[in-house]
């Protein structure tokens, strides 16, 4: 095919085809949408696969407008995945959609408005189900566009250090059971019933978050019964790793553009998925990771406004998406290629590209993480400050007392609950009323001097004890402003027990120290000169986690609020057991 067999862009005329069966190999149909142009040669296939209804999320999940994309030379084809809306068959989240994803990815490839070659894209779930057909390796797939989405569904989606995401995993969860109710309702069932539970608990979601067990769930045990599934595998045992994009990244050879955000709750997995295919060395790798949340491509996020060039008027996604797809299936300027043509990225393209914020620009990389990032500790002190000076021999100990009946409430970070297609309950909201708590410390450095970047993933190495056999322990890194706002940057957690890893659990012997190293988290700020750098510290972050029972004994998915004990937390300061936090600092 050569470039005069292509007419001009913007010439074709649309049609769209609705409900196109895609019959599968088990006899399962499911539906799509094609858009496409009316006539000319065929065309690339751009493949999305959504379970939020393929005729609603086809920009808010997809970054990707697909009558521009048809007036670029591309067809579009958006499809419900199994069991949700127009398809058939039962919906089982992530299980079926590596099978399923291959089968249409061969379905579209021979259509007669396909020339053979299918890329796919997607934000989330529609993520998810990229890379799981991908591992399949079918034949026909050119190119990955995975939008905030996750490499592994134990350690990125629902659980992180260890602990429940009960304020996402709960909140998607109830969204999937209304999607159910509604095809239910379709069939003629009668849900009144069920219909009255859910809206009640929509209506009031903070009961439903503190609900014990957690396991106590009538609805979603009707309507969705996998969120108790997920409750139940708190180890990422056999069943996780089942699903796991990442136990199969190898098998993946084809480039990819992965795009993220700073406070996107997947982030920790859109880094984890970009750093493996690339190291797996098969194809060309890119990475983008703007100053977004979950929900959009805005220009603000919480109470921080970003600048112009954080909105989704100056990065343009659906541009950002077309010329990635043109440089990769080779048809920039309609350049001749064939189905049979390996992808060929523009080697000269920078690699990565993050938005600084702070600075508040976009900065082009070849790498992530950045080998010129620097180490520097900020020690914690037994005076509450953050030093770059490490403690003297015999600082003092401070202390405080976790009560999981009593849980910090969450303040901004990378969530995903009620309020995030707006970005106004996450990201960087001022947590001072939370730190006057008396279960939260708060270390806090000097005003700074110069400019601090910190570029790369902040990890804090934490000396602490506790009188029980289990306990969480929280950490946020905060940027405070001169007019003494204390904004989030970052934030994470590990559960005790599983300070060795996800794959098994080791109980504490009570009030004996021990070393954890928390993940805070990714992040690319630059800390204006006046600013202060501070951490936050505690024993619970919900319901952005599950609360941690401190009983040690069976899965806290079990405990019932009798069970709930308080732990004494310890946290040391001396040089001999020195906590301190690890900033990535790259250089002006």
């Amino acid at each position: 095919m050569t470039a005069s067999a292509w007419p001009a862009r913007g010439a074709f005329d649309l049609r769209i085809e609705r409900d196109v069966p895609v019959p599968l190999p088990d006899g399962t149909v499911l539906r799509a949408d094609v858009w496409r142009p009316a006539d000319g040669p065929p065309a690339p296939v751009l493949l999305q696969r959504t379970p939020y209804d393929k005729s609603f999320a086809l920009v808010v999940q997809g970054g990707l407008d697909p009558a521009r994309a048809v007036a670029a030379g591309y067809a579009v084809v958006v499809q419900d995945v199994r069991g949700r809306y127009a398809s058939d068959g039962r919906f089982e989240p992530l299980v079926d959609e590596a099978a399923d994803g291959a089968a249409t990815i061969a379905w579209a490839a021979a259509q007669p408005f396909c020339d053979g070659r299918v890329a796919t894209y997607g934000g989330s779930y529609g993520g998810a189900t990229q890379l799981l057909a991908a591992r399949e390796r079918p034949p026909a797939l050119r190119a990955l566009l995975p939008h905030v989405t996750a490499a592994d569904y134990h350690d990125d989606w629902f659980y992180e250090g260890g602990a429940f995401q009960l304020g996402f995993a709960l909140h998607w969860a109830r969204g999937l059971a209304a999607g159910e109710l509604a095809r239910r309702r379709a069939r003629g069932e009668q849900v009144a019933a069920l219909e009255e539970l859910l809206e009640a608990e929509l209506a009031d979601p903070a009961t439903a978050y503190r609900r014990l067990p957690l396991l106590d769930q009538p609805l979603l045990a009707e309507l969705a019964p996998y969120y108790l599934r997920w409750l139940e595998h708190p180890l990422r045992d056999d069943f996780w790793q089942a699903l796991s994009p990442r136990e199969r990244f190898a098998a993946i050879d084809v480039p990819a553009l992965h795009l993220g955000g700073w406070h996107d709750i997947f982030l920790p997995g859109t880094l984890a998925g970009y750093a493996a295919l690339r190291d797996a060395g098969h194809a060309t790798q890119r990475l983008v990771i703007g100053p977004w949340a979950h929900g959009g491509w805005g220009d603000a996020v919480g109470e921080v406004i970003y600048g112009p060039q954080a909105s989704r008027y100056a990065l343009d996604p659906t541009d950002l998406h077309l010329r990635w797809f043109d440089e990769v299936l080779q048809r920039d300027g309609w350049a001749e290629s064939s189905p049979g043509e390996p992808a060929a990225p523009d080697p000269d393209a920078p690699l990565v590209r993050i938005f600084v914020m702070g600075a508040d620009r976009w900065r082009d990389e070849q790498e992530w993480p950045l080998a010129r990032a620097r180490t520097r500790r900020l020690h914690l002190r037994a005076d509450a400050a953050l030093t770059w000076e490490p403690p003297a021999p015999g600082e003092a100990q401070r202390t405080y007392v976790y009560d999981p009946a009593d849980p910090v409430p969450t303040t901004g970070g990378r969530t995903l609950m009620a309020g995030h297609e707006a970005s106004i309950a996450l990201g960087a909201r001022d947590s001072r009323a939370v730190q006057a708590r008396p279960d939260v410390l708060v270390y806090t450095s000097a005003p700074l001097e110069r400019a601090l970047e910190v570029t790369g993933v902040v990890r804090l190495i934490l000396q602490a004890a506790s009188s029980a056999p289990d306990t969480d322990w929280t950490a946020k890194l905060l940027d405070v402003q001169p007019d003494g706002r204390a904004l989030a940057v970052a934030d994470g957690i590990v559960r005790a027990r599983f300070r060795d890893g996800h794959g098994h659990a080791r109980p504490l012997e009570p009030g004996v120290p021990e070393r954890f190293a928390i993940e805070v988290g990714a992040t690319a700020i630059v800390f204006a000169p006046g600013h202060r750098v501070q951490l936050e510290l505690s024993s619970s972050n919900f319901p952005r986690f599950d609360r941690n029972p401190n009983t040690g004994g069976g899965e806290p998915a079990h405990a019932r609020a009798c069970d709930l004990r308080t732990a004494h937390q310890r946290i040391f300061h001396d040089a001999a057991r020195a906590s301190w936090l690890e900033l990535p600092v790259v250089a002006a």
